[in-house]
């Protein structure tokens, strides 16, 4: 079997993460170790995505 892409780990990771939440008691934390796994994700200011958005009229995702 070949490597997986980093797109196929990361969907295998959330997947197992995902199943995790679902299994576990209801307030038990849930622990995953990440790696590398979101080391080419985009940073973003919250503050600046925010002000872009109300900018264009989108507000945000809070209703506003």
């Amino acid at each position: 079997m070949g490597r997986l892409t980093k797109e196929h780990e990361r969907a295998l990771f959330i997947a197992e993460f995902l199943r995790r939440l679902r299994e576990a008691a209801h307030g038990e934390r849930v622990y995953m170790r990440v790696g590398d796994m979101f080391k080419d994700a985009d940073v973003i200011d919250l503050n600046e995505w925010q002000a872009t958005r109300r900018k264009d009229g989108r507000g945000t995702d809070h209703g506003e």
